[in-house]
């Protein structure tokens, strides 16, 4: 593919025109050519990327240890380029070095591979960019990712069982149903006894799956597909949002979990140096529909001239303890500091509530599964208990 690349030949610059499989490789073929690379622009379709398999904690933490020792954020990015395995990865150190010695910033090198670079982290850097501090901005930003995974961490490992219970406890009724109950079916037919009504139409769904078994096949993968949009699509993870909000104990850690994200977040941006109205803006993008409305509508109120603990009042993102804290962090001049104890206090409030969400949903979702197993086992027995009886 070909490229146009605008170098610097001592005091004029020059386009060359260089054929090469990528915009990397056709900078390096100019800087052989002794000149230096002030721009690249590719002549035709860029070629597709390669599949980038990194880690962005591990990327932080050792550009964090790089900076630290004294390197620059270009010597950085070329040290990790040379170490670096992935090849997807590599390409990606590469493109940001490629914009580095265009004149770019870090903060838009990063922005432009966004798929990788959080909008919250690109902010952060941009801030430090003016008012100095990227390896403080980096350390801030790997407190707040390891805290935000620790609470993932939890209420995903508080869904585990519950997950575990709902497959194991669906596999087995789907056995009964579909092998155990036509066996049975057999039997009783062969008695000539009328059976209860219950067991007519159990007997009936056994006979169902038996003779179409591809009804069966295809209800699964609905019910596959129908998790999977639920987990996956925007749509669907903002319905199962929605339906989860009405449950009364998992409303509360959902409530629990944004507020926490949102002034943990909050303290991020501010600590970083960016203004309070653009932080809101940005905090929006990790709430759920409801609340990044009532923030928007804060921030309607806070351009009136309001104060922020004013502005959030009345809405679900100040419970109890928050608008004193954010009223005393006003009034000190220390927002962020506020804002991340509020975070700690939301955390800790969020352990008890998955804890008690815990307590209450695994015993009632086993006492459901058993009590329908339960259920299918004496509709089967009961016809075989009457003949017994009745012979006896």
């Amino acid at each position: 593919m070909k490229h146009r690349v605008l170098v610097s030949m001592g005091t004029e610059n020059a386009w060359l025109e260089i054929e090469a499989d990528s915009s990397e490789a056709a900078e390096l073929q100019a800087t052989r050519r002794g000149g230096r690379v002030l721009r690249v622009e590719s002549g035709g379709e860029s070629a597709p990327r390669s599949r980038v398999r990194y880690s962005q904690g591990v990327f932080l933490q050792e550009a964090l240890t790089l900076l630290r020792a004294g390197l620059n954020v270009v010597e950085v990015l070329e040290t990790l380029h040379r170490k670096e395995s992935d090849p997807g990865f590599r390409e990606v150190l590469a493109r940001m070095l490629s914009r580095l010695r265009q004149g770019a910033s870090f903060s838009s090198a990063m922005a432009d591979e966004r798929d990788l670079f959080p909008p919250v982290l690109v902010a952060g850097v941009a801030a430090s960019e003016t008012a100095g501090g990227l390896a403080a901005t980096l350390e801030r930003y790997l407190e707040y990712d390891a805290r935000i995974g620790q609470i993932k961490r939890k209420v995903s490992a508080s869904a585990i069982y519950p997950l575990l219970l709902l497959i194991v406890g669906g596999g087995v009724i789907v056995f009964l149903v579909a092998y155990v109950v036509p066996k049975f079916s057999s039997i009783l037919d062969g008695s000539g006894r009328q059976v209860g009504l219950g067991t007519r139409v159990l007997l009936r769904c056994g006979q169902l799956i038996n003779d179409y078994p591809w009804m069966l096949m295809l209800v699964l993968a609905a019910v596959v597909l129908g998790v999977a949009w639920l987990v996956l699509h925007p749509d669907g993870r903002a319905a199962a949002m929605r339906t989860a909000a009405r449950v009364p104990v998992l409303s509360e850690v959902l409530l629990a979990l944004g507020l926490s994200r949102f002034y943990r977040t909050l303290a991020l941006l501010l600590d970083s140096g960016i203004p309070l109205l653009q932080a809101l803006d940005m905090v929006r993008g990790v709430l759920n529909p409801l609340q990044a409305a009532e923030v928007s509508a804060a921030i309607v109120r806070l351009r009136s001239g309001q104060m922020l603990s004013e502005s959030l009042a009345g809405t679900s993102m100040v419970p109890p303890i928050a608008e004193s804290l954010l009223r005393v962090g006003e009034r000190s001049g220390a927002l962020a500091a506020m804002s991340d104890k509020l975070a700690d206090f939301l955390d800790a409030d969020l352990d008890r509530k998955v804890e008690t969400f815990s307590r209450l949903f695994e015993p009632l979702l086993m006492t459901i599964i058993g009590v329908v197993i339960g259920a299918i086992v004496v509709l089967m027995y009961a016809p075989i208990f009457d003949m017994v009886g009745n012979v006896g």
